[in-house]
């Protein structure tokens, strides 16, 4: 059965949430997106490819945000099976906490806000900040940071130390997906080891960025996983 879901105009991350220090940073993000897509029951059935293509980061981040969410008992998934059969027909995430649905009720025009200027100002000022040269400086150290802290929890600032192993990578002809695919490689490997704690910049973007970029032990894409079942 395929199930179609359109988000609710609100996304509802709680205090609770938003504050707690043992989730990683992401997955208050994919939280908020489960309560837009949450129906009348408290659940959603999107697919881990749907949030993937929806924060372009890869299945082992996805997974990583969902066991987060999990283990902190924010939500739960389960699998429902075809009548009759061992055949999966879908996994739903459900909400262990639910915000009342008054609360999800998409709000009319007349109520939304009309002054935004503010707010696009400062994104818009943020964006276009030039360095001395005078030339917008083409490589993306925060969104390269910010991927690093989304997959592995932690909270690297983007400071010039980081932003020199980037720059000597970069003229090296490394690319945005490059440094990715080399966050993901290592976390893939390392997270829940002793190893985890190398999960930084200056190792993971320093003289060994190709090794890991190219290393055959690259994150498996098994599809999710829950239960020993794979979907």
């Amino acid at each position: 059965m395929d199930h179609k879901e359109e988000p609710n105009y609100y996304a509802i991350i709680p205090a609770n949430v938003r504050y707690d220090k043992r989730l990683i940073q992401g997955a208050k993000l994919l939280y908020g997106e489960i309560t837009a897509l949450s129906n009348q029951k408290g659940y959603c059935w999107a697919s881990n490819n749907y949030f993937m293509k929806l924060y372009e980061v890869s299945r082992f981040t996805i997974q990583a945000w969902l066991k987060s969410l999990e283990d902190c008992g924010y939500i739960n998934r389960q699998v429902i099976y075809k009548e009759g059969s061992k055949e999966i027909q879908a996994r739903y995430i459900g909400i262990t906490s639910y915000p009342s649905q008054e609360k999800l009720a998409t709000p009319s025009k007349e109520n939304l806000p009309v002054n935004n200027t503010s707010f696009n100002t400062t994104v818009n000022n943020t964006n276009n900040i030039k360095p001395l040269s005078g030339k917008p400086d083409p490589i993306p150290y925060g969104e390269i940071i910010s991927y690093l802290n989304q997959v592995t929890g932690r909270t690297f600032h983007n400071v010039e130390a980081h932003k020199k192993l980037v720059r000597a990578r970069w003229s090296e002809k490394a690319t945005l997906s490059d440094f990715k695919r080399v966050i993901d490689n290592k976390s893939s490997e390392w997270l829940g080891t002793d190893m985890a704690k190398y999960l930084q910049p200056s190792t993971l973007f320093g003289n060994k960025f190709d090794q890991y970029l190219n290393q055959t032990n690259t994150v498996k894409q098994k599809g999710d996983s829950y239960g020993g079942i794979e979907f």
